[in-house]
């Protein structure tokens, strides 16, 4: 048999593999779409600042002149009616803000508890002192100053109890309105927002089916396709950038007056649709301020309740010795009601928060470093 001849081989592209070096990759735009996807769960680095931390969100439109030349969005993020925003990470920003509600729910719950602790504790304080000095005056047959002072220990003993209980009646109710109403009105926000939400991915649709078949190459075309339907500039990201995004900028964000920050919103609502997330974290702090509400009347909570009960011990044990007429009308209890008013309703807001303020300065300082 004669021997086989092998022939040397010589590598030539085909034609198929030089077209498809201009054609993008789907695999490619998708892997894209998991890394914004990635920054938008766990990033913890970049500043929310900064436009380049959300892509193709729109960030980044200007208006006026230099030196005035900046963008509103996404620096309005940091505004609590827009999100908060304290991380780009949706993991690190559910750390940073640490259960705002549950945390404001127990300063409070703890508050009332304090309260109501005093007030048990003022009271039996009182009635003890009252006992022990009406017996006193008994033993010296004074009559009329027992029983004067066992009425005025239980009159201190009543104050502190209704005061508390007022304190805590009048701001679970003045705090309960206050959610309530937020929520009434969020109502109406969030369809709103879910019906601009909806339409923005329509649109988006819309406008990469109208880019395929608009493009005069079918490299063009097959492009368009591709980074529409699997990149994070088409409708993935889209739908990122309105969950667990920020938002969406649609147009040219332009104050009335740039330089009044209350004329920002109007025009920001006009021209922002915000993500599912910035509702969300929107409402949660909303419903965490209102949680931190004072009772109208404003309603201070009984504070040095044994103080106030030894007052008005002490009072009660010398009534016997002050003419009836001496003895102010409302009594000692007058004197440890007006003293049981001390501790503030605001400690629990001051508390709260502390930490993320803490948290957002030092990254700030270290992005400007």
């Amino acid at each position: 048999m004669g021997a086989q001849l092998s022939l040397p081989s010589i590598n030539v592209p085909s034609v198929s593999k030089v077209a498809l070096a201009g054609l993008d990759s789907p695999l490619s735009e998708l892997l894209s779409t998991f890394f914004v996807a990635n920054q938008y769960l766990l990033n913890d680095t970049n500043d929310v600042t900064d436009e380049t931390s959300w892509p193709y969100a729109g960030f980044g439109e200007y208006w006026g002149v230099p030196p005035t030349n900046y963008p509103v969005l996404p620096l309005a993020l940091i505004d609590p009616a827009l999100g908060g925003y304290s991380s780009v990470g949706v993991v690190p920003q559910f750390i940073d803000d640490a259960l705002p509600i549950i945390s404001q729910l127990g300063y409070n719950g703890s508050d009332y508890l304090n309260v109501t602790g005093d007030a048990l504790f003022g009271a039996g304080y009182a009635l003890s002192e009252g006992v022990w000095n009406a017996i006193g005056d008994l033993l010296t047959l004074n009559i009329q100053g027992a029983v004067e002072t066992f009425a005025n220990s239980i009159s201190v003993a009543g104050t502190l109890l209704l005061g508390a209980g007022g304190y805590v009646l009048q701001n679970v109710v003045a705090k309960a309105q206050a959610v309530f109403n937020t929520l009434a009105s969020g109502v109406g926000t969030i369809l709103g927002v879910t019906a601009a939400q909806i339409s923005l991915v329509v649109a988006k649709t819309v406008q990469v089916v109208q880019d395929t078949f608009a493009a005069t190459t079918f490299e063009g075309g097959w492009n368009a396709a591709i980074d529409g339907l699997f990149g994070p500039s088409g409708i993935p990201g889209t739908i990122l950038n309105l969950t667990i995004g920020a938002g969406v900028q649609t147009g040219p964000i332009v104050p009335s007056d740039p330089f009044d920050p209350d004329t920002y919103p109007a025009a920001i609502e006009g021209n922002f649709v915000p993500s599912v997330r910035t509702e969300v974290q929107g409402l949660v702090k909303a419903i965490t301020a209102d949680l931190q509400v004072v009772g109208s009347p404003a309603a201070a909570a009984p504070a040095g309740a044994r103080k106030a009960a030894r007052a008005a011990a002490a009072a009660a044990a010398s009534a016997a010795e002050v003419p009836a007429a001496e003895v102010p009308a409302d009594g000692a209890g007058a004197d440890a009601g007006s003293a049981a008013v001390a501790v503030s309703a605001e400690k629990p807001a001051a508390k709260q928060g502390n930490h993320r303020t803490v948290r957002a300065a030092a990254k700030a300082a270290a992005h400007a470093g």
